[in-house]
């Protein structure tokens, strides 16, 4: 690929795309800023309380993808008060602009956490240590992550009811997809599996660059049918249906939130950091929340429930401080035990590498920072081009490889196609995000800059291997100790060896040989001992680069009281303590065939539905909505 533009250093060029995009955004939404922080934004202003109450009916403990629908939802109720704590900020215009995903994990938006350092992965990562990005701001990781609405298998919930959880089957966790969704796209399926009226805009990306369409035209050619992958069937493949509104992200905050600025009842304190949980030890009932706001240490009491939405990370270890969790764990921290459950006992995580690029003999048809300028940002107003593009994602394609076991029709591998590799943005974005050492960017990417190029990302469904989280100590300012396990048992890397062979096998059809795409073929540096293409290199890649993709579930497992895994009930409830719930991705009993972000939103949905049940504000759901 070469540039319509004279070649400058890679670190100029992107500053300057850096700068005039700030500049034309400051102009061209200077009006509509004004207009929005005042009314329908979510600045520090938004719903801040003018006098704290010294007592709420709902305390919610994060502002994340579950605690803005949680806010909403039970706030429709007038005569509820509803306290909304969220650890972060806002987000802002630069995180907005889909392209720039990747860019986003190294900003104050991201909670930075990393994976302690373990045997056998992350060789290729700064310290060995697996970044674990999490959003921080209202929205949670809406705010950073891809976009991506992909609601995984309908067997995956009807494995959540067989589990012991009543009301969790695909029929009964439909309707909630579809409350949360409004889709802007024709509903295919019959009968209609999509949501037109709810409040997360879900449509095709506006903007397809042409090697998208070679990939969909290959995967056809070996069988698999292009298909909405959020419908009827799951393997095939499909264009991203992404949670953006004409280009731009919708975040949890901007669906759930934006709308209620005049909303009293609803109180929310932004950069609020929860500290503790208040529990009657004598009672076993949650009766407020500790937390520091403005520099001081505060409190407020919850006369119906606390509810943490956390998330992964967050919710187990506040239960953990508050004295709930593994009780060999607690007394070793000197934290009083008032309730011995498994908290962060189970942690499952999708695995995925985004490492196995391909070169073409194209021009000008994959993304390149290069080309960014006013042209891009006009479209991007208008709702069209390269920058609505989540981080040059473009498509999904969903394989059932040869050594999977499941005698049903469930992937085991999905592919992710991105029009781009590292070398399209000369190393600034992905490989700081994913933590990549400079030298496999210098010596794999650097020599493919200025040609065109794609990724076909290979992540694992159904992990074997099973984490763990655990406390540092006990102050509440410190991470907790988060253990992957990655990769421990060998069907993990068997499997995700496969999925690169299917990645590769693209190459065998003929819309790819049309336009000569080729394997990368230098291998990075700590794998070149082995030759690219055998599984020994497979292996040594995955080792080195396979990381998460934001999908940490299951620290505070749903399951029967009788589970002896499980923390929370099917109604959400923490075993064993009234007045607590967990609602985050947290709970997922095990992980879907598909990305968390459209799950939350369904558990959020649902929640609210429960949680007004049982205080008699039930509402009744309309399933054809």
């Amino acid at each position: 690929m070469t540039s319509r533009r004279a070649r400058k250093s890679p670190g100029n060029l992107f500053l300057a795309s850096q700068v005039v995009l700030s500049l034309v955004l400051v102009l061209v939404f200077s009006a509509k800023c004004i207009n929005s922080w005042k009314f329908d934004g979510i600045g520090e202003e938004f719903n801040k309380p003018k006098r704290l109450l010294k007592a709420y009916d709902f305390i919610i403990v994060g502002g994340g993808n579950a605690g803005a629908v949680l806010a909403n939802r039970l706030s429709e109720i007038p005569q509820w008060k509803i306290l909304l704590i969220e650890a972060g900020g806002r987000d802002n215009f630069f995180s907005d602009v889909p392209l720039f995903a990747a860019y986003l994990q190294s900003t104050a938006l991201n909670w930075n956490f990393k994976a302690e350092k373990q045997n056998g992965t992350c060789w290729g990562i700064e310290e060995e240590r697996c970044p674990m990005p999490k959003g921080k701001g209202l929205g949670g990781s809406t705010i950073l992550n891809y976009m991506i609405y992909n609601r995984g298998n309908k067997a995956d919930f009807d494995d959540w009811a067989a589990a012991g959880n009543e009301g969790w089957s695909y029929q009964d966790v439909l309707p909630y997809f579809k409350k949360s969704e409004g889709a802007t796209f024709a509903d295919t399926n019959n009968p209609p599996k999509h949501g037109k009226g709810g409040p997360v805009n879900v449509e095709y990306v506006p903007h397809r660059s042409p090697l998208v369409h070679v990939f969909l035209e290959a995967n056809r050619q070996l069988g698999r049918p292009t298909i909405d992958y959020n419908g009827e069937t799951q393997l095939g493949a499909g264009y991203l249906q992404a949670t953006t509104k004409r280009g731009k992200r919708v975040t949890s905050a901007s669906a759930y939130l934006n709308s209620l600025w005049n909303r009293s009842n609803l109180h929310i304190l932004t950069n609020a950091r929860a500290t503790k949980i208040f529990i009657d030890p004598a009672e076993k009932k949650a009766t407020g929340v500790e937390f520091v706001w403005q520099k001081r240490k505060r409190s407020a009491v919850a006369t119906k429930e606390v509810i943490l939405s956390a998330g992964s990370f967050q919710s187990p270890q506040l239960l953990m401080l508050s004295g709930i969790g593994p009780e060999d764990h607690l007394n070793e921290l000197g934290i009083p035990v008032i309730k011995n459950l498994p908290v962060g006992e189970t942690l499952y995580d999708h695995l995925c590498l985004i490492a196995v690029s391909f070169v073409t003999n194209t021009s000008m048809e994959s993304f390149d920072t290069d080309r960014l300028g006013l042209p891009e940002l006009i479209q991007y107003k208008l709702g069209s081009g390269t920058l609505t593009v989540p981080g040059a994602l473009e498509a999904l394609a969903f394989v059932k490889t040869n050594i999977s076991n499941e005698v049903r029709d469930i992937p085991d591998i999905e592919m992710l196609f991105l029009g781009a590799t590292p070398a399209s943005d000369h190393g600034t974005g992905s490989v700081k995000g994913f933590s990549w050492r400079q030298e496999i960017y210098d010596q794999v990417y650097k020599p493919y800059e200025g040609k065109d190029s794609f990724t076909v990302g290979v992540m694992l469904f159904h992990p074997k291997s099973k984490g763990y989280l655990k406390l540092k100590d006990n102050n509440p300012f410190h991470w907790p100790l988060i253990f992957t396990n990655f990769l421990k048992e060998p069907e993990d890397l068997h499997t995700m060896i496969e999925g690169i062979k299917e990645a590769v096998r693209i190459l065998e059809t003929p819309a790819m040989r049309a336009i000569d795409a080729k394997l990368f073929d230098v291998p990075i540096p700590n794998c070149a001992q082995h030759s690219v293409g055998t599984d020994a290199y497979w292996e040594c890649l995955i080792r080195s680069l396979a990381t998460t993709l934001h999908h940490q579930v299951s620290t505070c497992r749903m399951g029967p009281e009788s589970d002896p895994k499980a923390v929370v009930s099917d109604k959400l409830r923490v075993h064993g303590i009234d007045r607590l719930r967990v609602v985050d991705a947290s709970v997922f009993p095990y992980i879907t065939t598909g990305h968390t972000q459209a799950v939350v939103y369904m558990i959020a949905e649902k929640a609210a539905d429960i949680i007004k049940a049982e205080w008699d504000w039930g509402q009744e759901i309309d399933e054809n909505s």
